[in-house]
Formats: structure tokens, sequence, C-alpha cells
């Protein structure tokens, strides 16, 4: 059977294609537009709403039209500097045209303050205030002015700046310019407010709890001019809650916790410091004033161990000097490479106290080489240095070299006559050398009178009455020291001496066996007891 074909449909062309279909798309759109139009006609036939009657502007509105166009119009030039001169014609006007409008007067203000008229604004700004006294802009722009020429004028009209100020904040207590500016301003000022700064700064926390910036601020005021160490260290501690890595507010705090005999706290900020910079000078000069304070009460409390830990008093020594000689290495090695004089100067005094530091630890636990040799080195760096020369007195009295003591000893009462430490000293030096009593009876009364009840200076009047043969002023002084000082081994020593002395050969037996309760292995009692 023959195949049928079944004849194709002519194709279209491609162009022919896209005319066909463009036609039945203005076809289908012809009809939404003519079914749309016959919708609205209906919904208006239903729902015919009749338009409002214009309603006429009165004179006034005429007017407030016309002022608030000219207004915004020069607002508008004066932004961004677009045509200032243009701008304070239009204000010049409007001045003249509202002259009951604080608005139009703080606003020509705020443009001629612009155009550095700083009187022509003030003039303006005090209008305004004149015709609304609780118009904080304005107010707070004079506040502005004020604080600009008492700045420009070394301080010449602080006053009335800060009182404006205060004005601003009574007006918007949460200003936060006014309260940052009065801020800087009262304590700017030749005679510093800190009160106010305080207030100011306190003001600022609240207003924004979480910027650590017022928090640091209030406590460096609580801690170098209030001398309120407390509040200084609560502000501190915010500051380090909101920003923990904060290294130059971890060392005030530190500090801060030092100066209270805090030491635990002050132990564990410093190590908190040296955790996030290790090379930190300041944090390792604290830590090792830290630990040269434990050292010293640990010895005094004379059981071997610091308060605040279980440490033996040989580790705490160990990392003191640790410490201690690190800050001394880190500052000098800054002190050496930078140019700037002050830095310099400030990495030498932190140099020169940790030496100071790491000499009283060798002092204090009778390394009597390295204390002498550290003491050396600080006072090559500062020659007066009178810590230093007191301390290096006292290693060569330790060690028995009394030539040298001597020297040091007086020039520590040269530079610094009222040294009372170095005055005792240099009397008991002579004392127990039989030597210038008179002078050492001296010394030592001068000492008594700034502390007298001080045990040791009592001792060594009591001794050089002793020495002078007044055995009776001796034992009535060295009771004194010993009711002073009871734990005193030296001085129950000296006591029973000068009993022995004054004829009562049963009360120094007695005071020596006191004694040797306290140190039984002591030699020089079991001489005496023989």
């Amino acid at each position: 059977m023959p195949n049928i074909r079944t004849k194709e449909p002519p194709r279209l062309q491609a162009g022919e294609y896209v005319r066909s279909n463009l036609w039945i798309l203005l076809i289908i759109l012809s009809s939404v537009c003519l079914f749309s139009i016959a919708a609205v006609t209906d919904a208006q036939e239903e729902t015919t709403v009749e338009t409002p009657e214009p309603v006429s502007l009165t004179e006034a509105s005429e007017k407030a039209k016309k002022v608030y166009t000219q207004l915004m119009h020069a607002v508008y030039l004066q932004s961004f500097d677009k045509d200032i001169t243009n701008a304070k014609r239009i204000y010049d006007m409007l001045v003249q045209q509202n002259p009951d409008s604080a608005f139009v007067w703080y606003k020509r203000g705020q443009l001629r303050y612009r155009m550095q008229d700083i009187r022509g604004a003030e003039e303006d700004t005090r209008e305004a205030i004149e015709l609304n006294p609780s118009h904080i802009p304005a107010t707070w722009q004079l506040a502005q002015i004020l604080a600009h020429r008492a700045s420009y004028l070394n301080g010449k009209g602080g006053k009335e700046a800060l009182d404006t100020l205060k004005k601003v904040t009574e007006l918007d207590p949460d200003h936060l310019m006014a309260h940052h500016l009065l801020a800087d301003l009262a304590l700017s000022s030749q005679n510093p407010d800190y009160s106010t700064a305080e207030t100011a700064l306190k003001a600022l926390t609240r207003i924004m709890p979480f910027e650590p910036t017022f928090h640091r601020r209030l406590g460096v005021i609580y801690q170098e001019y209030l001398e309120k160490p407390e509040e200084a260290i609560d502000a501190y501690k915010r500051v380090v809650k909101i920003k923990p890595d904060d290294v130059r507010t971890l060392i005030s705090l530190g500090y801060l916790y030092l100066k209270t005999g805090k030491l635990t706290e002050a132990q564990q900020t410093f190590k908190n410091t040296l955790d996030l910079v290790p090379q930190d000078v300041r944090g390792n000069l604290g830590l090792g004033l830290v630990l040269q304070e434990q050292v010293q009460r640990a010895i005094v409390s004379g059981n071997g161990k610091a308060e605040s830990e279980s440490v033996g008093i040989q580790a705490l020594i160990r990392d003191a000097e640790t410490h201690l000689g690190r800050a001394i290495f880190f500052a000098l090695e800054i002190a050496n490479r930078t140019e700037n004089g002050r830095q310099r100067a400030n990495y030498k005094k932190i140099v020169v106290d940790a030496q100071y530091a790491l000499a009283n630890v060798y002092l204090l636990f009778e390394n009597l080489k390295k204390a002498e040799d550290m003491f050396e080195q600080l006072l090559e760096n500062d020659p007066e240095h009178i810590g230093a020369l007191y301390g290096i007195a006292s290693v060569y009295q330790t060690m028995g070299v009394f030539e040298k003591a001597e020297t040091y000893l007086r020039k520590t009462l040269s530079m610094e006559p009222a040294h009372e430490y170095a005055l005792n000293a240099l009397g008991y030096l002579y004392a127990e050398q039989g030597t210038n009593l008179d002078e050492a009876e001296a010394l030592i009364k001068r000492a008594l009178k700034k502390s007298p009840t001080n045990g040791a200076y009592l001792d060594s009047l009591g001794w050089v009455f002793f020495k002078q043969g007044r055995f009776a002023e001796s034992v009535t002084t060295l009771e004194s020291a010993n009711q002073q000082a009871p734990d005193s081994v030296e001085i129950l020593m000296h006591l029973g001496d000068a009993y022995l002395k004054n004829g009562e050969l049963e009360k120094a037996r007695n005071i020596w066996q006191q004694a040797q309760t306290i140190e039984p292995d002591n030699e020089e009692l079991q001489e005496r007891l023989k």
C-alpha cells in the first residue's frame, strides 16, 4: 500500500513568528484594559466622594508658611557650606521680621559661630536664651562659645562656661556632649574642679555604661586627685570587665591593689597583665614589688611562708628576682633606644625603682653581697637616691664595715636631716662602737621626737645609756622598749645586760630565759645564762 504523507503546514520565519505572538499579546492587554476601565467606572458610580472645598489660609498662616519656607531655604544653604553668605542674608531678614523667635536667633547665632564671628554668635545665642531660657540647643551653643573663649584666653571666663554647661545638663540630664565637655573643662581649668568632673563622668557612665573610656577617666580622678582608692578600684574593675585586655587599666588596678595592701588581688592582676604582654615593664615591676612585699611579710611573721599562698621564701625571692630583673632589662632596652627625653627619663626611673626593690629583697634575706652590688648599680644611675644611700649603709653596718656605714649614713642625713631611720642607725652604730656617745644620744632623741613609741629607737637610746654607764636610765628606757616590742630578742638581751649592771641579777636571768624561749639556739643567750 502506498505511503500517504500528511502535508505539513508551512513554517513561519523567525520574524513572522514574533509578529504573530505580539498581535496575540496586544489583543489580551486590550481586553484587560477595557475590563479595568469598566470596573473603575462602576466603582466610581457606586462610591462617589465629594472633593472638599479648599480652606483659605489666614494671614498668620500665610506668614508662618513664608517664614518656614525662608528658614528651610537658609538651613539648606547653610548645610555643607553651600552658600553661607546668602544664608546669612536670609537669617538677617528673618531676625528683623521675627524678633521674638528664639529659634531664629539661635540659628543665626549658629551660622555666625561657623563663620568665626564669635562675638556675633554669642550675642544672637544670648538673645535666644533670653527669649526662651529653656532652649537647650541655644544654651549648649553658648556653653561651647564660652568654653572656646576660655581655652583661647588660658582659662579666663571658665567659671561662666562651667555654669552654662551645668545649666545644659540640668535642662537635659542625658546630654552626652555637655557632660563630656563639662568634665574636660573642669579638669583643664587653672583651678581644676575635680568634684564637677567626677559628677560629669558618673553621668557619662550612666548614659553609656559599656563605654570603658568614661570609667577609666573616673578611676584616674579617684586615684590621682580625690584620693578615693576604693572607688578607683571599682571604676577600673568595670573597665576590665568591659575590656579584659586593657593593659593600661590592669596596670593601674594592680598598683592600686598593691598600695592598699591587697597583695593577692595585685598579684593576680599583674599576672593577667603579663599573660597578655609578657615583656610589659610596669607589669613585671608591679609583680616584683608584690613578691618583695610578700617576702618582707613572711620574714616579719617568722613562718617562712607567704600570706597569700603556701610558698617558701626562697621561691618568692627567686620569682621577685626574675620579674624585677626583667623590669630592669626591658626598661633599659627602651630607655637606650628612644629619642624621646621624657620617655627615657620615665624608663630610667623604672630601672631605679626595680633596682631598689631587688636590693631590698637581697637585704631582707641577708644576701649582703648581692644587695651591695645592686645598691651600687642604683647609685650609679641616681647618686642622690635617699633610699639607696640608707640601704647600702644598712648593708655595711650589717657586714661590720662601720666606716663605710658611717659615711653613707652621714650622706643620707646631709640630704635629709630628719631621716629618722638614719638618725637611729647612726646613733646605734656609735653606741655599738662606744664612740661619739653624746652625739649618738642626740641623734636617737631626734628620731624619737618623730616616733616616741618606736621600740627599736628606745632600745638604741637605752643601749647608749648603758655604754655611758647610766644603768638605771638604761633599765627604764629598755623596759619601755620591751613594752613596745615584747618579742624582740635583741631588746631582751640588752635589758638583761642592763639589769645585770644595775645589780639586779635575778631579773637579768629571768629576762634572758624569756628570750631563750623565743630563740632556743641563740648562742649569745646561752653564754649569758652560764
